[in-house]
């Protein structure tokens, strides 16, 4: 809270800074003055400051009226006031109906992937209610209303989860969100978030012991994949990929032992995933395996476009060994393989971490 006088109102600036309550009459450059107190910028979590007078209303108003006329072209050069909460609830809930006639079911995303115009429409249209649902959010009034907005809160968050599974990008980040708070996770009953740490604790939790192995019955096996499913729906589709492979290949099989968590066993099981994996790109290209998984283990999302070791994995290709070879000389394959290398190490690295 801070209390703020004449004297400091050209001086002091703060962009965390969302409302102003005034409890004296202002007038022409001071009314400016104080009211820009508030209208600084930050983010896209706040866009517009809030100004609450405890004195004359309509007399405000007008006086407002003025010093917009006076000194902000009318406030027609750009919008110096926003409209009330209702208007711009009535504007979420249309860019909301625009949105699903893109994609009227949200779980259904992957029917978008190779259709690149379909799938623009889809990501224009969420990005533009995202926008919208933003600045709603930024009013005092605001709380998730399904009837007004158009749509669930669970919902709103598949389509989210449609947005963040396809714009990814092969580091495992998203480019251009428009939206706050992108965390791919949800409440499950409003308190327990889904993530990959919960669907284990939960196979812990149900999971029972014979003959030395983890194993957990049908109706847990249903729920653990619904789970999954709703852990993509959310924009989580590589790691609840990777989940559904762990329990179709460890849990349901029986072969979890029984002295081990889930947590630890599912960490194990992706570094001998990775090691296959690795192993057979070795082999096709004619790689050192030792020195593909030194550059997997270096490689850093902070420095996307740096390859650790490349110049070492591309002097070291045999290529009398590779099983795939790209061309018909060495220098063919490892123009190719410079190009897959910087593709395929980023992948492995996000989807193995």
């Amino acid at each position: 809270l801070v209390i703020v006088a004449d004297q400091m109102l050209t001086g002091y600036d703060a962009r965390l800074l969302n409302t102003l309550y005034v409890d004296r009459s202002l007038e022409l450059q001071g009314l400016i003055q104080a009211y820009s107190r508030t209208n600084r910028i930050h983010g896209s979590d706040k866009e517009f400051g809030t100004i609450i007078n405890f004195q004359f209303p309509r007399i405000t108003e007008d006086q407002v009226n003025k010093a917009l006329k006076l000194y902000g072209s009318g406030g027609k050069s750009s919008k110096a006031i926003v409209e009330p909460y209702q208007i711009a609830v009535e504007k979420l809930a249309i860019k909301i109906r625009e949105m699903i006639i893109t994609l009227p079911d949200p779980t259904e995303w992957q029917t978008l992937e190779k259709d690149e115009g379909k799938k623009e429409a889809f990501l224009l249209a969420f990005k533009e209610a995202a926008e919208q649902h933003n600045l709603v959010e930024q009013y005092y009034q605001y709380n998730w209303d399904d009837a007004s907005f158009g749509l669930s809160y669970r919902k709103w968050l598949h389509y989210l989860g449609a947005y963040k599974n396809l714009m990814q990008e092969p580091d495992g980040s998203c480019l251009d969100i428009p939206i706050n708070n992108l965390v791919g996770k949800t409440k499950l009953a409003g308190t327990q978030v889904i993530d990959a740490s919960h669907i284990l604790s939960l196979i812990g939790s149900k999971a029972t012991t014979s003959d030395g192995k983890q194993t957990v019955d049908t109706e847990t096996i249903r729920i653990i994949y619904q789970q999954i499913e709703e852990l993509s729906n959310m924009g989580e589709h590589e790691e609840a990929e990777l989940l559904k492979e762990f329990v179709a290949e460890e849990l349901e099989p029986g072969n979890v032992s029984s002295d081990i968590n889930f947590d630890d066993a599912f960490e194990l099981w992706k570094k001998d995933k990775r090691r296959k994996v690795v192993y057979e790109i070795s082999q096709d290209w004619g790689l050192n395996t030792a020195l593909l998984e030194r550059a997997i283990d270096a490689y850093s999302v902070a420095n996307p476009d740096d390859i650790p070791f490349i110049e070492d994995l591309m002097s070291n290709v045999d290529f009398a060994l590779a099983k795939n070879k790209k061309g018909d000389n060495l220098l063919e394959h490892n123009i190719l393989l410079n190009e897959y290398l910087g593709k395929v190490i980023p992948k492995l690295k996000i989807r193995y971490k």
